[in-house]
């Protein structure tokens, strides 16, 4: 009983993204950054998640800013193709549609502002990022 209760702290540490407190108040999203860099597109590159294990629960996590204590908001799978935003750490901002529709950061923006688009955005680890133009 003892090592159950052990295995369950230490689950419960782990799930809560290695803070001691599981029951703190979510963490407040970090925007994606784009823009303001004239005459480049609002973000300079594009990418295409890639290194997975493969299978049915293998998926690079979303998460609503740059470290592993933001919530997860969306499950990336091999091969989606990404628009590389903001970077901090490891960690880039990305901006996506799952259909391909265009986001509208293929062109320039004058100044830097948070991605307010339709499409999605996040922060995801930079190593299962291949970069692909830019």
């Amino acid at each position: 009983m003892r090592r159950s209760v052990v295995m369950g702290l230490v689950l419960g540490f782990l799930v809560a993204g290695g803070h001691a407190q599981a029951d703190a108040p979510p963490r407040e999203a970090v925007p994606v950054m784009v823009g303001g860099e004239p005459g480049l597109d609002a973000c300079a590159s594009t990418g295409i998640v890639a290194g997975l294990r493969g299978g049915s629960g293998s998926f690079l996590a979303l998460r609503r800013g740059p470290a592993l204590r933001f919530a997860i908001t969306d499950r990336l799978r091999n091969g989606t193709r990404l628009w590389l935003c903001d970077a901090r750490g490891g960690w880039l901002g990305v901006v996506y549609a799952a259909d391909g529709r265009d986001c509208g950061v293929s062109s320039p923006l004058p100044a830097r502002r948070p991605y307010r688009g339709s499409c999605a955005s996040g922060w995801v680890s930079e190593r299962f990022v291949r970069r692909e133009a830019g």
